[in-house]
C-alpha cells in the first residue's frame, strides 16, 4: 500500500518524500500555502495532485493566504481503498476529490475562514467541534474565483 507512505499526523511533522516522478515544484504548483500532498489520500502518494479537483483547493489556498492563516488538512481526496476503510459512504464528495475538512479550533479563525469560503461561492459548509468540511459538488461551474458582493 504506497510503499511505505504515512499520513501526516501533526501539520508540522508534514514533510513529503518527494521523488523522480512527483517533485517539490509539482506539489507547489499554483499554490501560496498548501501543498497538493496534503490532500493526498493516505495510501497514494501524489493522488492529491492527480485526484482533486483544482476547484476547492485553489478557493482553501486563497482564504488561507488572504486570512494569513495555515491549515492542517485531515482529509482531502481519498482512494476506493481508503474511503472504505474508513467507512465513507459511495456519494462521499471525497472519493471525486471534491471536498475537504481541515482542523480549526480557534472561533475567530474559524469566522474568518467561514466567511472567506462563503465569499468565494461555497455553499455547502458544515463546521464540527475541531474542524471545517466544504464541498463543491454543488456550485455553479466556469465561475471566477473572484470577490463577489452578495
Amino acid at each position: 500500500m504506497g510503499n511505505g507512505y504515512k499520513k501526516r499526523h501533526n501539520f508540522n511533522d508534514f514533510i513529503p518524500r518527494y521523488t523522480d516522478t512527483y517533485t517539490k515544484e509539482m506539489d507547489e504548483e499554483g499554490l501560496k500555502i498548501l501543498k497538493w500532498s496534503m490532500f493526498d489520500s493516505p495510501d497514494s502518494l501524489g493522488s492529491g495532485k492527480r485526484f482533486m479537483e483544482s476547484e476547492p483547493v485553489f478557493i482553501l489556498d486563497t482564504v488561507f493566504r488572504k486570512e494569513r492563516l495555515k491549515g492542517y488538512i485531515h482529509l482531502g481526496y481519498t482512494s476506493k481503498v481508503y474511503a472504505d476503510r474508513i467507512g465513507l459512504g459511495l456519494e462521499s464528495e471525497h472519493r471525486i476529490g471534491k471536498a475537504i475538512k481541515f482542523k480549526c479550533i480557534n472561533p475567530s479563525h474559524r469566522f474568518r475562514l467561514v466567511r472567506g469560503l462563503i465569499q468565494y461561492g461555497i455553499e455547502r459548509i458544515r463546521l464540527y467541534d475541531h474542524s471545517i468540511y466544504f464541498d463543491t459538488e454543488h456550485n455553479l461551474k466556469g465561475e471566477d474565483l473572484s470577490f463577489r458582493h452578495f
